[in-house]
C-alpha cells in the first residue's frame, strides 16, 4: 500500500459529460455488441448488470506473441479544465503486478551467481531473518517469491523514510508486533504452507540492494526498465517531474470515512495532483522537480520505501512488453535479460495446493466454509499465479495462464501470459464505481475484472 494523498473530486457537469462521451459510443445496455470495443464501453460504463462502472480501463491483448488489440477508455484524472481521457500512454500505479517485474530484477542476480535462490536468505540481508517458531529452519529465497516463507504482513509492510526494516523481524522493537510478521501455526513453517504477504517483497528489495549496492528503485530502472526501453518507474517522482501527463490517478467512489458512496463523486486515492516520492516524504505537485532524493541512503536499511510489492508505475503497453520477454523466453528486440532455463522456474508452480492436506490460504480474507468461496491461489511459482481457465469456468478444455494479479487504490489489474499459444492479457481497471467485493463474479475474480476476462476468451478463443 502506500499514503493516501489528499482528494479533489471531479465537478459534478464533469463527470456527468464524461458519461454522455461513453453513451455516445455504445449505450449502456449495448452489451450484445460484436464489436469488442463497444462491449468494453459497456464495462467502462456499468452496462452489465451487477458490474459497477469505472474509472477507466486499459487493455491489451497479445497473440501469437504480437499486438493484437489494444484499447482504452474512461479518464485518467480529472483536473479543474476538464476530464482528461484514458489513454495507452498512461501510466497506473499497478499494484501487486509490481511483484512479477521486481522477481525478473532478482532473477538477473540470480544469473549472475550473486543470490542462491535456497540459501538462507539472512546471509543477503544483514541481519539473522528468522521464524522465532521455527528457528531451525532457514528461510530462502525460493519460499519468499513463493508466499510460502511462514513471513505475514500483520498490520503492516512498509516503512516511512526513517524506519529500520530489520525491526519488524527483531523481538522487542516497535514494529515487531508480538511477532505477528510471522506464521506460528503447526505445519505453516518455512516451505510448508502457502500465504499471500506483501512483506516477503520488502525482503525481496533488501536482497537487490545489499547485493547490488544500489537503490531499489535506481536498480530496477537500470537492471530490467530501461533495457527494455520502458518510461516506468518504482519512483512516482520520476514520471510525475519529467512526464507528468502520462501519470494516471486511482479513483473510487469512496468518501473520506471510506464508506462507499456509488452515486457519488469520484474521489482521487492516489497519483492526483500531488506525489510523495517515498513513504514519508512531503508531496511535490504534478510536473513538479522533486530536487535529490534520499541523500545518503544506505542500500538494505528501509527496501520498502519504494512499494517493491506494488509501486511500478506502467502502462499496459508497458507491460506488454514485460508479456513479450516471458513469451519470448527473456529476450525481447534481439537482447536478452534472462535465460529460457529462468522464465521456465518462475513459472514452474513451487506450491500446489492440496485439498485432501490443506497446505494453504487459498484465498484472501474468505472462509473457505462460505457458500460464495471460490479458491484463488491454487498453485504460485516465483512470483507467478497458475491458474486453469477451465477450473474457472472460462473454457471447455484445460487452459492454463501465468501471471499476478493487482488490487490497490481502486486499480484492479490483470496480467496473465499463455505460453502454449503465445497469447496474453493485460487490463488495468483505474477505479471502481462501488465496492468490488461486493460484486463478485462467478469465478474468483471481482465481477468487473471477471467481464473483461470473458470479453478476452470470447473475442481472442483457442
Amino acid at each position: 500500500m502506500g499514503h493516501r494523498l489528499r482528494s479533489v473530486p471531479g465537478p459534478i457537469w464533469l463527470l456527468a459529460l464524461w458519461a454522455l462521451s461513453l453513451t455516445s459510443t455504445a449505450m449502456p445496455n449495448d452489451t450484445t455488441s460484436t464489436n469488442p470495443a463497444n462491449q468494453l464501453d459497456a464495462i467502462v460504463a456499468g452496462g452489465i448488470e451487477g458490474s459497477p462502472p469505472l474509472a477507466g480501463l486499459q487493455v491489451l491483448v497479445l497473440r501469437g506473441g504480437e499486438v493484437a488489440y489494444e484499447y482504452a477508455g474512461g479518464f485518467a484524472r480529472l483536473a479543474e479544465d476538464g476530464a482528461v481521457p484514458l489513454g495507452l500512454e498512461h501510466k497506473p500505479r499497478i499494484a501487486s503486478i509490481s511483484k512479477l517485474v521486481a522477481t525478473v530484477g532478482l532473477m538477473r542476480l540470480v544469473e549472475q551467481g550473486r543470490v542462491d535462490l535456497d540459501a538462507d536468505v539472512s546471509t543477503y540481508l544483514g541481519f539473522a531473518l528468522r521464524n522465532p517458531a521455527f528457528a531451525a529452519t532457514p528461510i530462502t529465497l525460493r519460499q519468499i517469491l513463493s508466499h510460502t516463507s511462514s513471513i505475514r504482513d500483520a498490520d503492516r509492510y512498509w516503512l516511512e523514510a526513517d524506519g529500520n526494516f530489520e525491526e519488524f523481524f527483531l523481538p522487542g522493537s516497535e514494529i515487531y508486533d508480538d511477532g505477528a510478521h510471522f506464521a506460528a501455526g503447526e505445519g505453516q513453517g518455512p516451505g510448508a504452507y502457502f500465504e499471500y504477504a506483501n512483506l516477503n517483497f520488502g525482503v525481496v528489495a533488501g536482497v537487490i540492494e545489499r547485493v547490488s549496492g544500489q537503490r531499489f528503485d535506481r536498480y530496477m530502472r537500470k537492471a530490467v526498465l530501461e533495457p527494455l526501453g520502458l518510461q516506468a518507474s518504482f519512483n512516482v517522482c520520476d514520471l510525475s517531474w519529467k512526464h507528468p501527463e502520462n501519470v494516471a490517478t486511482l479513483y473510487r467512489k469512496r468518501d473520506a470515512d471510506e464508506a462507499w458512496q456509488p452515486q457519488g463523486d469520484w474521489v482521487a486515492q492516489l497519483d492526483d495532483a500531488r506525489f510523495s516520492c517515498y513513504y514519508g516524504r512531503p508531496p511535490v505537485a504534478r510536473g513538479e522537480d522533486p530536487g535529490e532524493i534520499l541523500p545518503g541512503y544506505r542500500p538494505g536499511s528501509n527496501p520498502t520505501l519504494f512499494s517493491p510489492q506494488g509501486g511500478l508505475r506502467a502502462s499496459a503497453r508497458d507491460l506488454a512488453e514485460i508479456a513479450r520477454l516471458l513469451l519470448n523466453g527473456g529476450t525481447l528486440a534481439g537482447q536478452r535479460l534472462v535465460d529460457p532455463g529462468t522464465i521456465d522456474e518462475m513459472f514452474t508452480p513451487q506450491w500446489v495446493y492440496d485439498p485432501s492436506n490443506p497446505n494453504g490460504n487459498t484465498t484472501e480474507g474468505i472462509d473457505p466454509a462460505d457458500p460464495g468461496y471460490k479458491p484463488l491461489f491454487t498453485a504460485f511459482g516465483l512470483s507467478v499465479q497458475r491458474v486453469d481457465l477451465a477450473e474457472w469456468g472460462l473454457a471447455e478444455r484445460p487452459r492454463r495462464l501465468y501471471g499476478h494479479l493487482g488490487d490497490a487504490y481502486g486499480l484492479l489489474g490483470q496480467f496473465w501470459v499463455d505460453p502454449e499459444n503465445g497469447d496474453a492479457l493485460i487490463a488495468l481497471i483505474t477505479g471502481s464505481g462501488d465496492d468490488p467485493s461486493a460484486h463478485p463474479g462467478s469465478t474468483p475474480l471481482y465481477r468487473p475484472e471477471e467481464e473483461v476476462m470473458r470479453w478476452w476468451v470470447r473475442n481472442f478463443p483457442r
